[in-house]
């Protein structure tokens, strides 16, 4: 790992996402804005529909927030973890890194991708091409690397490309992951596990009986793995959305606040996976890249042109 000498702290930053700083993308019926300088964003996705507009994500409209307190709507990556890392503590091979926490929490959450200013390497009028470099020891992650984003709107809707590589001379440990904060009511999909959590961290897998979450009206968290790629995105009415993952997103996080979005967060590990890995826990998704070497992930949001009538009531998520 080669240093970089004095670096700001990663939350010091104010992200951008005025309309000067933003790209409009548009294909059909579809429409995006592209948040590049405020952590290469998507501010919000729309369709219009027989029956009018629909926003899918929950929109953001404000023109710039500090790093560490962005605005709940939108989607944006998480790189190059997912999620939370315990205490912001990273334990790697005989040691522990100390990573910068999110400001009034004690782990470090998300990432550093999405508290950062992105630059533009393509734009046309229904995609966008972003790039991310981090120099090792930003945020306090010891490694370089560089993360590709392609964002295009296609007549079935939505696509996302993540690739992440390794610039520094020694393996890294790695994951990626999409954040959505979606307007649905619900969400069907099949996975094999349940992660047993506390406090938003994950402890250990247990089989997954359930297909079917509602979005409710108060807050609750489900880790998932042994995903097989796809979930059924639903509204109260309308159509819907089919989500597709493409790569090694094989874990989800599910998540709802007091019913303000339903987020279904598709990832390559589970939330803190390299100390649950570290521990020997097997299942984590971890990922560790050689140096050059790249981890590659994608997600397609598809428009379904019906949705089936959600019943009222419905499986009720368990917190642990």
């Amino acid at each position: 790992m080669t240093g970089q000498g004095h670096l700001p702290l990663l939350y010091a930053a104010r992200m951008d996402a005025s309309g000067p700083a933003c790209l409009t993308l548009r294909h059909g019926p579809h429409r995006a804005v592209v948040a590049p300088a405020a952590g290469g964003r998507i501010l919000r996705w729309s369709t219009d529909l027989p029956e009018g507009r629909r926003d899918w994500l929950a929109p953001i409209g404000i023109d710039g927030w500090p790093a560490h307190a962005w605005p709940k709507g939108g989607i944006f990556p998480l790189a190059p973890f997912s999620n939370r890392v315990r205490d912001a503590r990273l334990h790697w091979e005989s040691g522990t890194l100390d990573l910068e926490a999110l400001p009034g929490h004690p782990h470090a959450l998300h990432g550093q991708a999405q508290a950062m200013p992105w630059s533009v390497l393509d734009t046309g009028a229904d995609h966008a091409e972003l790039v991310l470099d981090h120099p090792a020891g930003f945020g306090g992650w010891p490694w370089a690397w560089r993360l590709r984003q392609t964002i295009r709107l296609e007549i079935a809707g939505l696509r996302i490309r993540l690739s992440l590589c390794n610039q520094s001379d020694s393996p890294m440990p790695a994951g990626l992951g999409l954040h959505p904060y979606f307007t649905a009511s619900g969400v069907r999909l099949s996975a094999a596990t349940e992660w047993v959590h506390e406090d938003e961290l994950a402890r250990f897998p247990r089989p997954n009986r359930c297909t079917d979450w509602l979005r409710g009206d108060r807050t609750w968290t489900t880790f998932l793995g042994g995903w097989d790629g796809l979930a059924r995105v639903d509204w109260n009415s309308g159509p819907g959305l089919d989500l597709h993952a493409e790569g090694p997103l094989a874990h989800l996080v599910l998540h709802a606040n007091a019913g303000r979005y339903l987020c279904v967060e598709p990832a390559t590990h589970v939330c803190d996976a390299a100390n649950l890995h570290a521990e020997g826990q097997s299942g984590t998704g971890l990922r560790i890249l050689a140096p050059g070497e790249s981890l590659d992930a994608g997600l397609r949001l598809d428009v379904r042109p019906t949705t089936p009538a959600r019943r009222a009531g419905g499986p009720v998520p368990t917190d642990h």
